[in-house]
C-alpha cells in the first residue's frame, strides 16, 4: 500500500472515530454555547477556535461531519439499486424499453449537474413532511444527489448485461426454462457485482462535495442543525476578519474527499481484488 493511501486511511479513521465519539459522548458540545468565548482564535483552550456564538468550531465540525458521511453512504446505496435496476431492465429486455431508458438517462446527463440537483433537492423538500426535521434534510440530499447520479452505473450496467446474456451459460439457462429474474440473479449479477459496487463506492465523494454545497446554498441542512457546508457558509461572512472559520472546515471537506478518492483509487486497482 502506498504512502498516501496509509495517509488517506489514518484520516479516515480518526474522522469516523471523533465523529462517533463526539455522537454519543460529547453531542452537546457542538450546540454549547459560551458568551464569553466568542470569535476566539485556535488555541490551547480551544484548538479549532470559536463561532459568533462562542460555540466550539472543533465540535462543530465532527458534528457536521455526522451528516456527510450519511450522505456519503446512503447515496451510493441509492445509486446502486436505481442504477443496476434500470440498467437490467433495460439490458435485459432491449427493444424499446431500452432506448426510452437510455435516451432518458442521456437527457439526464446533457443536464448541468448542480442545477439539476438543487430543483430534485428543492421538489423533494416540498413534498416531504416539515416533522421529519434533520431525517427529512438528509433524506432531500440524498434523493436530490442519488436521483440525478445513477444514469452512468445504470449505462455501464446495461452494456455488460448485453454482453452477458449472449453467454453460453446464460443461453442454457434460458433453453431449460429459467425464467428472467431467476437468471439474472444466479448468472449476470454475480458477474456484475464488483463492478457495480466499485462504481458505487466512487459517488461517496462526490455525494459528500454534493452535500456541502447544497447545504452551503440553503438546500440542504437548516441552521440550527450542522453541516460543513453551513460552517463554510457560516465562516464565508466573515473571512476577512475570521478566516479560521472558513479555512479549517474547507480543509476537512478538501482532506476528506482527497482521502476517499486515494482510498477507492487503491481498491479499485487493487489485483488481489479482481475477479468475479
Amino acid at each position: 500500500m502506498k504512502k498516501t493511501t496509509w495517509v488517506a486511511v489514518t484520516y479516515l479513521a480518526l474522522l469516523i472515530s471523533f465523529t462517533v465519539v463526539q455522537l454519543f459522548f460529547f453531542a452537546h458540545k457542538s450546540i454549547e454555547q459560551n458568551v464569553d468565548a466568542i470569535l476566539v482564535s485556535p488555541g490551547a483552550a480551544y484548538w479549532f477556535g470559536t463561532d459568533s456564538l462562542g460555540r466550539s468550531l472543533f465540535w462543530r465540525l465532527f458534528a457536521g461531519a455526522q451528516v456527510s458521511l450519511i450522505v456519503g453512504v446512503l447515496c451510493p446505496i441509492i445509486i446502486l439499486v436505481v442504477g443496476s435496476i434500470v440498467g437490467f431492465i433495460s439490458g435485459w429486455w432491449g427493444g424499446w424499453m431500452d432506448r426510452l431508458l437510455m435516451r432518458f438517462c442521456d437527457l439526464l446527463i446533457a443536464l448541468p449537474s448542480f442545477l439539476l440537483v438543487s430543483v430534485f433537492a428543492l421538489v423533494c423538500s416540498v413534498i416531504l413532511p416539515e416533522q421529519w426535521g434533520t431525517f427529512k434534510a438528509i433524506l432531500v440530499l440524498c434523493l436530490g444527489i442519488a436521483g440525478t447520479h445513477w444514469m452512468v452505473l445504470a449505462r455501464v450496467a446495461r452494456s455488460q448485461v448485453v454482453q452477458l446474456k449472449e453467454r453460453p451459460y446464460v443461453e442454457a439457462a434460458e433453453a431449460l426454462g429459467g425464467n428472467a429474474g431467476h437468471i439474472v440473479w444466479t448468472h449476470v449479477v454475480p458477474n456484475l457485482k464488483r463492478t457495480l459496487f466499485v462504481l458505487a463506492c466512487l459517488q461517496i465523494p462526490t455525494s459528500i462535495m454534493y452535500e456541502s454545497f447544497m447545504s452551503f446554498i440553503g438546500l440542504g441542512v437548516q441552521a440550527p442543525q450542522t453541516s460543513w457546508g453551513i460552517l463554510i457558509k457560516e465562516g464565508w461572512q466573515s473571512l476577512a476578519t475570521f478566516p479560521h472559520l472558513i479555512l479549517i472546515p474547507s480543509a476537512f471537506l478538501f482532506l476528506t474527499i482527497w482521502s476517499f478518492h486515494i482510498v477507492l483509487d487503491e481498491v479499485s486497482t487493487d489485483p488481489r481484488g479482481r475477479g468475479n
